[in-house]
């Protein structure tokens, strides 16, 4: 049986294309995954593109296993050559091995970790975390982290009192996670793309 045999006519058109990218709109539960590691398997086996050379991102480790199971039953032990994984996976594999200023033996902070480190800073920069709820800075820092703000950038971008109690909470929440030696997941990002940018 042909790896894209199982397809319909309009994901085999998505798993065929090989040059550019694609974009695969679909409901849940329609079949993207399975598109998408078929056109894997067609670029691996039809084309002879390395597995070396393909890197596959997900947004969630259910998808991520999902997508592994099924390039297992196509590709077989190649698919264990592939890059495949969630963005904060794969990020924090890429940090870990090429990652530019970053220690390499980092801890991940996961968001119990986050508000700890945002509590202290509050209290660092003498403020009462009553006042300023950890979590609504806490989310203020990752909004500004997914636009790839730095602390340093944040000056220019704050235009109220609460921004710039952002703008000190963050700068010390930096130094508070450099200090033990992690990352948050929107470090994972952001000192990805700094690192491909640079």
């Amino acid at each position: 049986m042909g790896i894209l045999e199982e397809l319909n006519p309009a994901q085999r058109e998505a798993a065929e294309t090989v040059e550019g990218p694609i974009l695969i709109l679909a409901g849940p539960g329609s079949g993207k995954t399975r598109v998408i590691a078929h056109r894997i398997a067609y670029l691996v086996k039809e084309w002879g593109i390395s597995p070396r050379r393909i890197i596959a991102v997900t947004f969630t480790n259910k998808a991520a296993r999902e997508m592994r199971d099924r390039l297992q039953a196509l590709l077989g032990r190649s698919v264990e050559e592939l890059t495949l994984g969630t963005f904060h996976a794969i990020c924090a594999r890429i940090l870990r091995s090429d990652g530019i200023g970053v220690d390499r033996g980092f801890a991940i902070y996961d968001e119990e970790d986050q508000l700890i480190l945002v509590k202290r800073g509050i209290q660092d920069i003498g403020l009462d975390p009553r006042q300023y709820p950890p979590r609504v800075i806490r989310s203020a820092i990752s909004s500004a982290k997914s636009r790839l703000i730095t602390p340093e950038d944040y000056a220019r971008y704050k235009s109220s009192y609460f921004e710039e109690i952002v703008e000190r909470v963050y700068e010390r929440y930096q130094e508070l996670l450099s200090e033990s030696r992690a990352l948050d997941f929107d470090d994972l990002l952001m000192k990805t793309v700094e690192l491909f940018q640079n």
